[in-house]
């Protein structure tokens, strides 16, 4: 299992930004970020929690199952996965390693104005984790003590009613 990452205030505004104006312009239903682990990063759109949750556990294994065979094939990997049905499509793009760009979108939308604005957006978004990552590397942002000193047993309890 690989190790949680954090995305601070001023990115995950940029994100929702970047997501609201996909969301737009592709008049798609929902647009979200899920990590390679199946984790919802960030979303717009109208969807119970439950289910975006599930949805993006279920997306994270359909991307390295296609992965997989993209390798069995000698090929790199497939950077984007369509799904089509009469009424909603489902586009998934790879923004980088560990994660992914999920459109949802009906029929009214155009395939095309979709693969043109999710490539867009997701070159935005890689862009975004470059910045959060390089903050993470930087020695401002270090912390080599424990996120829990100073913080005792009551305090634990005292907060949680124990």
């Amino acid at each position: 299992m690989e190790e949680n990452f954090i995305i601070y205030n001023e990115e995950f505004v940029l994100i929702k930004e970047i997501l609201d104006e996909l969301k737009k312009n592709t008049k798609a239903e929902i647009v979200f970020i899920s990590d390679s682990e199946g984790h919802c990063i960030a979303s717009t759109g109208d969807m119970e929690d439950s289910y975006l949750n599930s949805i993006s556990s279920l997306i994270a294994g359909s991307m390295a199952a296609v992965n997989s065979i993209a390798e069995m094939l000698g090929i790199d990997k497939f950077p984007t996965i369509l799904t089509e049905s009469d009424s909603k499509s489902l586009h998934v793009s790879s923004i980088n390693d560990k994660t992914m760009l999920i459109v949802i979108f009906d029929n009214t939308s155009n395939l095309g104005l979709v693969r043109f604005r999710v490539k867009t957006a997701a070159q935005k978004l890689e862009d975004v984790f470059v910045t959060i990552n390089e903050k993470l590397k930087s020695d401002a942002f270090k912390d080599d003590g424990s996120p829990f000193e100073g913080v005792s047993d009551e305090d634990i309890d005292e907060i949680f009613g124990d």
